[in-house]
Formats: structure tokens, sequence, C-alpha cells
């Protein structure tokens, strides 16, 4: 009898799930929600304008824009008129492309990207082939470097692809295929693999192959760049209608411009509107055919959105290019985006054939478009809570600090740039996730070193080597995973050092200027220590003096990491700090000296021997963040 009532069950909910997802979704209680939702978050998270587009069962079903899109002018966001600058999910373009490609049989996903690019000189660390395979995964070895040249707003400055894929290469500091870490990089070198194998550039590519086929007439893949560029730039008529980017500062919204991704556009470059993003949904929900037009061939398309990658067993991986997640207990595949204003985000759930976009043109959006899809889908699809699982024998082998592999390793980034989450035991002995100003319970979940999220149900899992230790954290987003590091590896521990450290300098100072004189030292040798000791105090606190002042303005200007750094305050600080390591090393080659002069109380000697240890732990920190290595 327990048997039949466990099948009735187990139908009932199978009907019930069928129809849930075939059903409609009203047009205008969806309209009604959508408008709740943003217009509430746009004022609390001081966003000018929002876009939006959802699309289900090969129909839109909505397309709508919120407030400005020039708030000069008075110009409202339209959703089919306003282009909004999406980002990242530009690479959404760049593997439909390879993909076309490779259908074609002109490509090979497996091959070494160095047997096309003949003539592009790609240093790499390791001899093992890159190939676009693992650039669709993020898994080619690469650091990931952005400040200073990710952006432009000066149009004359854009780099052509090659260019600026030969100016700023960055450093491949890992074997490829093992660990994923998120690459802007990656991406514009299979974009330039497009343009060599099909003759024509980037943005010609995607007119012609992508944008013209779909209907996408009111996108681009072009800029308004300066003459210096050799492609034509964005038409006018597209330009007079691309929003402004905002961000708020001192209580309004401050314009930043138009920001140009060209250097890299395979990457991020686009340009489009809701609607023009409805197709490209619909088109990779329906097999990749849009009405009459057929993008990629049904077998191409499922192979593209098929897991291809996973970091661990169980955890969200990646498709071909697409970012896997779980959203409401369904497989969402999908990519974000940002510039130094927009923030988007494009999710498809092929299982009930449904797409969202959205896009903000304010830096606040982040917090905005968070939970819109996860709360759509649970409003019209809703389905039940992952099953709890008892909780681990011994939590506290996962508490610990993590540091993201999609991070900065051999430039001066590294100071600034790191993605950090930390990991412990609450008051009731329950681990807790920290990350990214926010805190979050973990809910145990089957299967070793898995857990939830609290608030959200998103997939973590903990990593163990062969011996038991735990060495990994595999967060929710597969273009990255997350190392555990020691007190001495982490960056949060070095900065707290350097500060630690400019505290007992200028006790060191002040105590030399105003404190009560001493006998002379009896030999040169030995004043000549205490003098090289101090100045080497002094100027280290003259570079993180100045190093500060030239950081600081960015906290309140996220433009300026991109756009003018570093700036000349933070390149004086690098070479005072050359100053101050050289006189670091001279105070401690001296010290021999000192520990033999009668002249000086032991106290005192033992005091200034701690200083120099401590100006040469300086030393090595700076040289850990790469403070040394000038940036062009």
């Amino acid at each position: 009898m327990t048997l039949m009532r466990g099948a009735l069950c187990g139908l009932l909910v199978w009907l019930w799930a069928g129809v849930a997802m075939g059903a409609a979704i009203d047009r205008q209680d969806l309209e009604a929600f959508v408008d709740g939702f943003v217009t509430a978050r746009m004022e609390a998270h001081r966003v000018a304008g929002v876009t939006v587009a959802v699309v289900k069962d090969d129909e839109l079903l909505l397309a709508k824009g919120f407030g400005s899109a020039d708030l000069e002018a008075g110009r409202p966001v339209v959703a089919d008129q306003t282009l909004f600058r999406p980002g990242s999910i530009s690479k959404l373009f760049t593997w439909t492309a390879v993909m076309q490609l490779v259908e074609q049989g002109r490509l090979d996903l497996d091959a070494d990207i160095r047997d096309i690019l003949t003539d592009f000189p790609l240093a790499t660390r390791y001899p093992a082939p890159i190939t676009l395979r693992q650039l669709m995964a993020h898994t080619p070895g690469f650091e990931d470097t952005a400040m200073g040249h990710l952006f432009e707003d000066d149009p004359d400055a854009v780099l052509a692809l090659r260019d600026y894929l030969r100016r700023h290469a960055p450093a491949q500091v890992r074997e490829p295929g093992t660990w994923p870490a998120y690459s802007n990089y990656g991406v514009a070198l299979a974009g330039l693999v497009v343009a060599e194998v099909s003759g024509m550039s980037w943005e010609a590519y995607a007119e012609r192959h992508l944008l013209a086929p779909l209907g996408m007439r009111d996108s681009t893949f072009r800029e308004p760049w300066g003459p210096q560029r050799k492609q034509a730039p964005m038409a006018p008529a597209l330009r007079e209608r691309v929003s402004e980017g905002y961000q708020w500062v001192e209580g309004a919204f401050r314009p930043g411009g138009f920001t140009f991704v060209g250097g890299i556009g395979p990457a991020g470059s686009l340009s489009t509107t809701a609607t023009d993003m409805a197709r490209f949904m619909r088109a990779h929900l329906n097999e990749g055919r849009l009405g009459d037009v057929q993008l990629l061939s049904p077998d191409t398309a499922r192979e593209m959105q098929r897991t291809h990658y996973r970091v661990a067993p169980g955890q969200p991986g990646m498709a071909h290019g697409f970012i896997e997640s779980e959203i409401a207990g369904y497989r969402a595949i999908g990519h974000g985006g940002g510039t130094v204003h927009f923030v988007s985000d494009l999710q498809l759930i092929p299982e009930l054939e449904l797409g969202v976009f959205i896009s903000t043109n304010s830096n606040g959006g982040q917090a905005l478009i968070r939970g819109l899809v996860e709360q759509l889908v649970r409003r019209y699809f809703p389905t039940e809570a992952p099953a709890a699982a008892t909780a681990p024998d011994d939590p506290a082998r996962y508490a610990g600090d993590y540091l993201s592999t999609r991070r900065p390793y051999t430039t001066v980034e590294a100071l600034l740039n790191h993605d950090m989450a930390s990991v412990h035991l609450d008051r009731d002995g329950r681990l807790v996730l920290s990350r990214r100003g926010r805190q979050v319970r973990l809910v145990p979940a089957p299967g070793e070193g898995h857990f939830r999220q609290a608030d959200s149900h998103e997939s973590l899992r903990f990593l163990a080597d062969d011996s038991g230790a735990v060495t990994h954290l595999a967060v929710p987003e597969p273009i990255m995973v997350m190392e555990r590091v020691g007190p001495l590896a982490n960056p949060r521990w070095r900065l707290a050092f350097l500060g630690l450290a400019g505290g007992v300098f200028v006790v060191t100072l002040v105590v030399a200027l105003v404190g009560r004189e001493r006998p002379p030292a009896h030999r040169a040798v030995v004043r000549w220590a205490a003098r090289l000791t101090l100045l080497a105090a002094g100027l280290w606190l003259v570079s993180m003096g100045l190093a500060l002042a030239g950081v600081l303005p960015i906290t309140q200007d996220v433009g300026l990491a991109f756009f003018d750094f570093p700036p000349p305050a933070f390149v004086a600080a690098q070479g005072v700090a050359m100053l101050a390591g050289a006189a670091s090393l001279g105070a401690l080659a001296l010290l021999v000296p000192v520990l033999g002069e009668e002249g000086w109380s032991r106290s005192r000697r033992l005091r200034h021997v701690g200083v120099v240890v401590l100006l040469v732990l300086t030393l090595l920190t700076v040289w850990q963040f790469n403070g040394f290595v000038l940036m062009a």
C-alpha cells in the first residue's frame, strides 16, 4: 500500500511538473511582476535605466525599458530603440561564431590555436597546446589582468584586436586544461582565430554571420572609434541611441561617457537592444533556429549547450562558452557582463524554453539584477528546495581562507585585485561563508564536502587532495576555483602587515626626532647603519602615502582603474619603493657591525635589529605583490 501511494504521488508530481513547464505565462502578470521588481530596486540601488526582455516557447513575452537613457536630455529607455552595453555577454556571440566554423569543418576545437595563428607570437610557459575547447572553458592557464588596459575612454587610444593581444598578453601561470580562471584575453584570442579563418575582421564576421541573419539590426560590435582604426566605426544612427552610463557619486548620477572595449572586442564590445537580444535567446533555445534562419544546426546547438567541463562532480560547469548554473532547481546556461557603468545578465533555461535578458546603465546594477531570474522562475515554475543532509563530522576542516584563481599573478594589480572567500564556524558550529561583502550560512548537502548557500541554495564543494587535506573550494561560478591559502599567501594579511609596519616606522622616526640625545656610536659604520635605517623607514612611509593617494580616488570612480591606471602618484610610489628597498638591504648589510657596537645598550641594539628585520619583511611583502613591476 505504501509503495502504491508513493508511486501515485510520484506520478502526480510528474504530471504537475509537466503542466507547469508547458504552461504559458500570463503577459500582464509577468509585466506587473517585472515592473515591481525593477522599479523598487532602481531607487534602492541608484540605477538610472534598465532594459529587460523575456522569451518563452519561441515567443517574445516582454520587452520593456525603465528609467532614463540620458538624464540631461530627458531620453527614456525604450526596449526596441535604446542600445545598452552588455559587456561579456558578447562572448556568447564569439563562441557561436566558433561553433559555426566548427560545423563547417574549418575549425577543430582540439587543435592548437598556434597552428592557426602562425604569425602571432603567443608566449607560453608550458609546452602543452592551447585549444579552443580550453578557451571556451577558461582553462588556457592565463592570469587575469584588467587595470589600465581592458577599457578605454579615448577613441584614439583604442587598439586593433591583434595589437591589443600583442601588447597586453598575460602570463601563463598554470598548465592548460587544469584549473579555470576567467580570461577575457582567451576569448579575444578565439575572436582572432575567427577573423583569421574567415578572412574578415571580427566586427564584419559578426555582422554578416550572426547579427544580420538573426535580424539584429540595432546591434553592433563596432564603436565610435577615432580615424586611426581601419574598420568603419559604429553608424551615427546607432550611436545616437546608445544609453549613457552612470555612476552614483556624492548623491548624484555622474555620466561616464562612452566606454570603449574594441581593443578586445570579441570579449565585450557589443551594443544592443533588449528586443535584439530576445532574438538571440530564441535562436539558442530553439536549437539554433529563428524563423527560417538556421544559425547553427540542431546537433551543433545541442553540443554547444552540453556540459563539457566541471571543476568537480555535481558542480555547475561550462558548456561551450555558456556558464552553467542552477536557478530555482533548474539547469540554466548563460553569461553575465559588466563594463565601467553597465551591468547585465542573460540566462537561458532550456528545460523551460525560457530566456531572460536584463541590462542596467549604472554601476549599482549588480545589486538590482541579482535574483530577478530566480524569483521569476520560482513564481511561474516552482520546485521543491534541494534536500539537506546531516552535518559533516568535522566542519572545522573546511574553515580557512580561499583565494580565486581569477586574479593577477605577475603584475602590481595583485596589490589591489583579489577575490577572497573566508569560511569560519559560527557560535553554533555551523559553517559561514564570507565573500564580496556578504555572509551566508552553508547548509550540508548530500556528498563529501558538499554544501549549499542557505539563501540561494547555490552549490559549493570543498575539494581535498589524496591525503584528505582540503585544498580548494569550488564556488557556483565555474569560471574560477578558490585556492586555500595560509597567512603568508593571503593578500589581506599582507596588507595588514604593511599597515602595521607603517605604524612602527612612524614611531621609529618620531622617537629618533624627538627622543632624548644618546651618546654617539664609536664607529662611523654604525652611525651610517642607524641613518640608513631611518632613511629606509622614511622612504617606505613616503611610498605607502603615495600609493594610497593614487588608489583612494579609484574607490570613488572605478573608471580610473582602467582609464588612468597607474596614476602618477602610484608610479611615484613604486619609484620610492625601489629606493626604500635598496636602503633596507643596505641596513641589513650593516647589521653585523651594529651587533658588536659597545656604545649602544642591549635594548637599543635589539630595537635596531627589529626595525631592520621589519624593513626587509616589508621589502619581501611588496615584492610578493609585484610592487616593483612597472606598468606601461
